[in-house]
């Protein structure tokens, strides 16, 4: 009994010590883990319970949009950097993945060595040659720990360059109607520089025969002066754009075609599914998910740090006098060790690294959270603009015919000597204003299209992928 006793306690230990260095340890909170989204979207709008709609650019009726976005996925260099971190994270899988494994290797070496004694010279040779096999026993899981880690973290990266495809992709989409609205702009301010100038042509002969006041021709040459300043600013931007859509597409100038088509008109309701499909289709929260449970896996390895490794070391060779000689049929000299490593005492340097480890947990769970909930807000907060953006465009939409027409019949009047030039002038600004806002309220609704869709965690599969092989 004496004798069992002890043995019973060291046994008692040692399982113990083996089952607090398999365990585990986890910062994430289980609400995080069991994270419940919202039932339905607060803002009103019909089909938001139907699924969300795949290959989204189709529905922005322009058949040059993805050609450039296919364009921009073979030629973008950010998107191109994104892609290496991929590869990096992937060869990172590899090395992680090795460490499971045992290390075999081969070492020859051949040396001469001259000694001198007392006015003798001697030589000595010596070649050796052996193959050495070395493993570290995976006791505490700790090895498989950082396999699941970098695992992980490539999940994250893959995410990461999901992400970055579909910003890309909507960037490009974004600033491909930003062009058109620009140039439709640009048309507008010239087709009004023009109005202008014949209408001040008009009022200069009215001058000239004593029907109008010199007061009404000046007003009418700032008004041409200051349209055609508009027209030229209106050109510096349409020159910016293109540049920044140059910049997108990571190509020359001349391969791109310019859009100066009309904008489409997009009033139709957009499927928006349920807030918990965000969960499984947004790139940048999986790969937030990603990078939580990759800090939980480098956890876990802090954790077993703390733990005896276990080393297992196998050699074997030959040794002659000269390389001819190895290997040459007399018995082989051989080794088997193995070795246990034990941190004793590190002044709270493991401890601390896995606290380190702990709250670095708890931050990204935080951050997690945090993009969790902005992604609901940046679904909503699209939604109600939406349907404040289609309520804008048709009362403007409305407007337009009737300030077109008080337009020119301002005009007509003034002519006739029935109003004032200040009558006109207002007819005109209300006219040139409501123009305007339609062509911007229009892009905005494009833009909004494009931002709920990217909100949603867009899905482009029919569009090329962009990937192709590191050189």
């Amino acid at each position: 009994m004496n004798i069992t006793k002890p043995s019973k306690v060291l046994s008692f230990i040692v399982s113990s010590i083996i089952i607090a260095g398999c365990s585990a340890p986890s910062a994430i909170r289980e609400s995080t883990h069991n994270f419940i989204a919202p039932e339905k979207w607060q803002s009103a709008i019909s089909k938001q319970q139907s699924p969300i709609v795949n290959n989204w650019v189709d529905t922005l009726q322009d058949k040059n949009l993805s050609a450039l976005i296919e364009q921009a996925l073979n030629n973008n260099q950010q998107y191109k950097s994104s892609y290496y971190s991929l590869i990096l994270a992937e060869q990172q899988v590899t090395i992680a993945g090795a460490s499971l494994l045992p290390e075999l290797n081969l070492s020859a070496e051949q040396s001469r060595r001259k000694a001198v004694g007392d006015q003798v010279q001697s030589y000595d040779n010596n070649a050796d040659i052996s193959l050495q096999l070395s493993y570290e026993v995976d006791l505490w899981g700790k090895l498989s720990a950082q396999q699941r880690q970098a695992n992980l973290q490539y999940a994250s990266a893959k995410a990461q360059l999901e992400q970055q495809r579909l910003t890309l992709i909507t960037e490009v989409a974004s600033t491909w109607f930003t062009l058109a609205e620009a140039n439709q702009l640009l048309s507008l301010y010239q087709e009004r520089a023009k109005n202008l100038t014949d209408n001040l042509e008009m009022m200069e002969r009215s001058y000239r025969l004593g029907l109008n006041q010199a007061l009404d021709v000046y007003l009418a040459k700032n008004d041409v002066s200051s349209q055609l300043a508009r027209v030229a600013q209106q050109q510096q931007q349409v020159l910016e754009i293109q540049r920044q859509l140059f910049l997108l597409l990571g190509a020359p100038e001349q391969s791109v075609v310019y859009n100066t088509r009309d904008l489409p008109i997009l009033n139709e309701n957009i499927a928006v599914g349920t807030p918990s499909d965000l969960l499984t289709r947004r790139p940048d929260l999986k790969s937030s998910w990603y990078d939580l449970l990759a800090a939980n896996a480098g956890l876990a390895i802090a954790h077993k740090q703390r733990f005896p490794s276990i080393q297992l070391r196998a050699n074997i060779g030959d040794s002659a006098e000269e390389i001819g000689s190895l290997l040459s049929g007399e018995p082989l000299a051989w080794s088997l060790i193995g070795s246990l490593t034990a941190p004793i005492f590190n002044a709270g340097k493991l401890a601390a690294q896995e606290e380190v480890s702990r709250l670095t947990v708890k931050q990204k769970e935080q951050q997690y959270l945090q993009s969790l909930h902005a992604s609901f807000v940046e679904v909503e907060n699209a939604l109600s603009n939406r349907q404040a953006l289609q309520e804008r465009y048709t009362q403007f939409n409305q407007s337009l015919e009737n300030t077109l027409a008080a337009r020119k019949l301002a005009f007509d009047q003034y002519m006739k000597g029935l109003v004032t030039y200040s009558t006109v002038l207002e007819a005109q600004r209300r006219a040139f204003d409501t123009q305007t806002q339609l062509i911007q309220l229009t892009n905005q609704i494009i833009q909004n299209k494009i931002t709920l869709h990217a909100a949603l965690g867009g899905n482009t599969s029919e569009l090329a992928n962009g990937l192709w092989s590191a050189e």
